[in-house]
């Protein structure tokens, strides 16, 4: 596995999407077993793949400071309706990115 990458949300856009692994596999160019291997986070996917599925599930692939990380999943979570409770709100992810602070 990638070092810090969550495959998992692979599944978790999939599912937002109502797309099943097989359809998944088939708009990516692989197969189905190899969509199940990477969803569970046993596979090191390479780039190539990662953008194909990216593209079947019309989402981009994008680096993120791990700073800011669990704003960003809680933005995509909602965006995506899953209603997660959090213990703090949501801060704006535009400022921490594009307005620099004495950490950046």
């Amino acid at each position: 596995m990638i070092y810090g990458v969550d495959f998992t949300r692979f599944r978790i856009l999939r599912e937002a999407i109502n797309m099943s692994q097989a359809r998944l596999a088939d708009l990516a160019g692989i197969s189905q077993g190899k969509v199940s291997t990477i969803e569970a986070g046993k596979a090191n996917p390479e780039v190539a793949t990662l953008n194909a599925i990216c593209a079947a599930l019309d989402a981009e692939l994008i680096l993120v400071p791990r700073r800011i990380g669990g704003d960003v999943r809680r933005l995509v979570d909602r965006h995506l309706n899953r209603h997660v409770s959090s213990a703090e709100p949501v801060m704006s992810v535009r400022d921490e990115v594009f307005i620099p602070d004495g950490d950046d």
